[in-house]
């Protein structure tokens, strides 16, 4: 099922996963509600990546790689929110511990979900902006 996906999903579903799980546990380690958002962000992009196998019949809002921008967007600005109102506290020594690294990682999980959604709505836009094929050339006389 996960080989059969094209490069920028499985990119989409692997920082996907690893935000969401780093979200759970950021929640766990008390650094905020606000990690809800990137927890849901991520489920819809698995959601949206699996939509295919998962409800085949589901109508998604908009075109699907503006979904996988808009959640990944999502996730990357209230990580990178949440980052700058602990900054603080992950600067402050000793600076590798569990927590801090976990959080850092899910900071670049995020920041990869933006970019692997960008890369999903640039090929829509191409796909959706090609010119239509010419008519067929009028029999010889």
């Amino acid at each position: 099922m996960f080989s059969a996906l094209s490069g920028t999903d499985r990119m989409a579903a692997v920082a996907a996963i690893v935000v969401a799980i780093t979200a759970v546990i950021s929640l766990a380690w008390a650094w905020g509600v606000l990690m809800l958002i990137p927890l849901v962000a991520a489920l819809f992009v698995l959601f949206v990546v699996f939509k295919d196998r998962v409800a085949p019949n589901a109508n998604l809002p908009m075109t699907r790689g503006m979904s996988l921008l808009i959640a990944g967007a999502a996730a990357a600005l209230i990580w990178v929110v949440v980052t700058f109102q602990w900054i603080g506290y992950i600067l402050e020594p000793p600076i590798f511990t569990l927590d801090t690294i976990q959080f850092l990682i899910g900071l670049v999980a995020s920041l990869v979900l933006l970019f692997a959604g960008w890369r999903a709505y640039q090929a829509d836009s191409t796909t959706a902006a090609s010119p239509p094929p010419a008519p067929p050339a009028p029999p010889a006389a």
